[in-house]
């Protein structure tokens, strides 16, 4: 099971990657391909996009308006397999490059994400992923 464990682990790796390299190209239908048919993703603001399609034209939508030059960074901070085909991620990320409506600069945003990958065939999609940000610690 180690040698499994680990296959796993560098396959959400690799998968992690490819969304964050996807991200900043712009490629949304690279970015779609790496979540299941079905599969979902529920952004730090509250917006679900459910299966392939609504992903890649939800994010298509945001590249041409508040997303658009944006730069993602994510970090994977622990992946667990829960069995030979179902693991789980948990990770942080950057968003940077962000302007307001008038084109301004915005500040960074770091969240979180919580990602749940299921094994189809020999690869690993994203079947939910999750974002939030912290909200500011009390002063």
């Amino acid at each position: 099971m180690t040698d499994e464990r680990e296959s796993a682990e560098e396959a959400i790796r690799s998968r992690v990657k490819q969304y964050e390299t996807a991200y900043n190209a712009g490629d949304v239908a690279g970015i779609a391909a790496i979540y299941a048919p079905d599969g979902t993703h529920t952004y730090a603001l509250g917006i679900t996009h459910r299966g392939r399609h609504q992903i890649a034209a939800g994010l298509k939508e945001q590249f041409a308006g508040p997303f658009a030059g944006s730069r993602m960074s994510i970090t994977p901070l622990c992946i667990r397999q829960l069995s030979s085909d179902v693991a789980v991620e948990e990770a942080s990320f950057l968003l940077s490059g962000l302007r307001n409506p008038s084109g301004a600069a915005m500040p960074a945003i770091s969240g979180l994400c919580l990602g749940v990958y299921q094994k189809h065939g020999s690869q690993w999609f994203a079947e939910a992923i999750q974002c939030m940000v912290p909200p500011p610690q009390a002063r």
